[in-house]
């Protein structure tokens, strides 16, 4: 856990390092745009075995310095949840809902060819995470028992990934992007949980430049 959450920290310092070391005048020459990422979040941590594949949903406001360097921040939702259910004397449906809402800053390096543009990238982030606690319990005289509690957190995160992008015009583009999450331990002490929330996010993009 401590090297992880060293390793976390290293990625969000040298993003942010990258943000403020770029002069001001390469704005001049730049261009502005906005990408969709629709896509699924896969939960890789042990913390999280028995969690689904969610959905993913981001929207990344950019700036590409020149044909090689862009910068992102963005902001998204993706969830995951687990559930169990026991049928004895007595029916036990028992669901854990996650919620996570991440705020992001990304480095892209990129390495264009004719429409097509390769790139890698680095980021890192706050990760808002809520959870929800379900118990729906049905015993053998029907009584229903319902029972949900809940707990938020505020944890960082960083991450690398690569994508493709193809320029469909000077203006529209499409691709796919994908990315390794890491984060620092989650706490949702009202739940009696712990646990980190590494994974993979892999998504689609939809861009239009200005």
């Amino acid at each position: 856990m401590k090297s992880s959450s060293i390793g976390i920290k290293s990625i969000f310092i040298v993003v942010l390092m990258l943000a403020f070391l770029i002069p001001s005048n390469v704005f001049a020459r730049g261009r502005f745009y906005i990408d969709f990422k629709p896509g699924i979040y896969s939960p890789q941590s042990s913390d999280l075995d028995g969690f689904d594949t969610g959905f993913n949903g981001e929207i990344a406001f950019g700036y590409q310095f020149n044909r090689y360097t862009a910068a992102e921040f963005g902001v998204g939702y993706f969830n995951t949840q687990e559930e169990r259910t026991s049928v004895g004397g007595t029916y036990l449906g028992e669901e854990l809902d996650l919620d996570i809402y991440p705020v992001t800053f990304t480095f892209k390096v990129i390495l264009p060819y004719k429409k097509w543009e390769f790139f890698g990238l680095a980021g890192a982030g706050l990760y808002i995470v809520s959870g929800t606690y379900d118990v729906d319990d049905w015993d053998h005289d029907h009584y229903h028992y319902d029972y949900d509690d809940y707990d938020d957190d505020v944890v960082l995160g960083g991450y690398l990934g690569a994508g493709i992008h193809y320029n469909i015009t000077r203006r529209i583009f499409v691709g796919v992007e994908g990315k390794y999450l890491w984060t620092d331990k989650v706490k949702l002490e009202d739940l009696g949980l712990k646990f980190n929330m590494d994974g993979i996010i892999a998504t689609a993009v939809f861009g239009i430049r200005f």
